[in-house]
């Protein structure tokens, strides 16, 4: 039932869907999403915006793919796409355990400016019976600042017949801040963001509705916010 097409925590809740195939697996999600929300932080100016997604994986867990989306943060920002590859491993340690491991490159597509934000993480979640993730995730130079960031995640999805619903708070913290890399001040390192939504599936068509919310300030375009995604899923 579970599309791979939101970017929720990268991929370990798409994993969710098939703990362990018995065969590769290749799918593709095209769609679109009524507002890109990265990190809680809007980053399409309320717009519409285009986003693909493609995952590979493989019996013994092994899987990579990428993720896509159209950005639209207003003048002078030139960023017009997102675009993610990443790789992992998959690891089923008993019945109810599980481990998921691997790497995210993220690039920005637009001026110099904007592919200096390019910027690798490292992840690692522990999935309790493929419905629980506890993650940590770090990213060196975070979006070209020369900090770096690291993210707690606790999620947990429900699945019933063609729904599914997801409930996941994060926090976010710069490991240094200075005057120009931070929360707000030079005394705030981190925030939190916090996500509660459904998704429906018909054959190949995935719908989702969720609601984000964020603890930043107001100098950030993070208040709580309702965003919709349709994506149509195909299997190869």
């Amino acid at each position: 039932m579970r599309s791979c097409f939101a970017k929720l925590g990268i991929v370990a809740s798409c994993l969710m869907s098939f703990p362990l195939i018995s065969q590769a697996d290749v799918t593709l999600d095209l769609g679109f999403a009524s507002e890109y929300v990265r990190s809680g932080i809007k980053q399409s100016n309320a717009k519409p915006v285009l986003q693909m997604g493609g995952l590979y994986s493989s019996q013994i867990g092994l899987y990579g793919g990428f993720w896509m989306s159209g950005i639209e943060r207003g003048s002078p920002d030139s960023t017009r796409f997102e675009l993610d590859g990443f790789a992992g491993l998959y690891i089923p340690l008993a019945s109810f355990l599980a481990v998921d491991l691997g790497y995210t490159r993220a690039t920005f597509l637009g001026n110099a400016d904007t592919q200096g934000q390019a910027y690798g993480e490292g992840f690692f979640n522990l999935l309790l019976n493929d419905e629980t993730t506890l993650g940590y995730r770090l990213a060196d130079d975070y979006l070209g600042s020369g900090e770096a960031l690291q993210t707690l995640e606790l999620a947990h999805t429900i699945n019933s017949d063609d729904f599914g619903f997801e409930f996941s708070a994060r926090q976010f913290r710069y490991l240094h801040t200075t005057e120009t890399v931070n929360w707000g001040s030079e005394n705030r390192g981190d925030y939190f963001s916090f996500r509660a939504g459904v998704a429906r599936s018909y054959n190949e068509h995935n719908l989702s509705l969720a609601l984000e919310k964020t603890n930043l300030s107001s100098q950030f375009d993070a208040s709580t916010q309702i965003v919709f995604t349709y994506a149509r899923s195909f299997g190869f």
